[in-house]
C-alpha cells in the first residue's frame, strides 16, 4: 500500500531540466521541459527576473512544499532564487549573507506566484520520520 501511494505522490511532483535566465533570453520562443511537455516560459517574466537577477539564475524557480515544514511554509534554495524572491516580496537580502534559504508562507506564495507563475513550480516533498 505504501508503495502505491508513493508513486502516486511521485508522478503528482514535476519533473523538469531547469535552464538559466541567460538561455531563455536567447530563445524565441522560451520553453522548459515539465513532465516530458513543453511549458512556455513569458518573455514580460524574464524581462522582470532581468532586472533583478543574474544570467545565471536557474529557471523554474523551485518553491518547496516539504511535509516536513510547519503547514503553509515554503522554501526556497539557491542564492540566486533567495535574492529574486526577497526582491519580489519586498524583504530585506543581504548579498554578503551565507543563506541561501529562505522560507516563505501561503501569503507570499500567493504574491510570488501572482508575478511569477510561468518561471516558478511547486515542488511537493514527503519526509520519512
Amino acid at each position: 500500500m505504501d508503495k502505491e501511494i508513493y508513486k502516486l505522490i511521485y508522478d503528482l511532483s514535476p519533473r523538469f531540466k531547469r535552464k538559466t535566465l541567460g538561455e531563455l533570453l536567447n530563445e524565441e520562443k522560451p520553453y522548459i521541459i515539465v513532465n516530458g511537455k513543453r511549458h512556455r516560459i513569458k518573455k514580460r517574466e524574464l524581462l522582470k527576473l532581468k532586472e533583478i537577477a543574474s544570467e545565471n539564475l536557474e529557471i523554474p524557480i523551485v518553491l518547496e512544499v516539504d511535509a516536513s515544514l510547519e503547514s503553509g511554509t515554503i522554501k526556497v534554495s539557491g542564492k540566486e532564487a533567495v535574492k529574486v524572491v526577497s526582491k519580489i516580496l519586498g524583504r530585506e537580502y543581504n548579498p554578503f549573507s551565507e543563506e541561501d534559504v529562505l522560507y516563505i508562507y501561503k501569503p507570499e506564495l500567493r504574491i510570488l506566484r501572482r508575478e511569477l507563475p510561468t518561471t516558478t513550480q511547486l515542488l511537493f516533498r514527503l519526509s520519512m520520520y
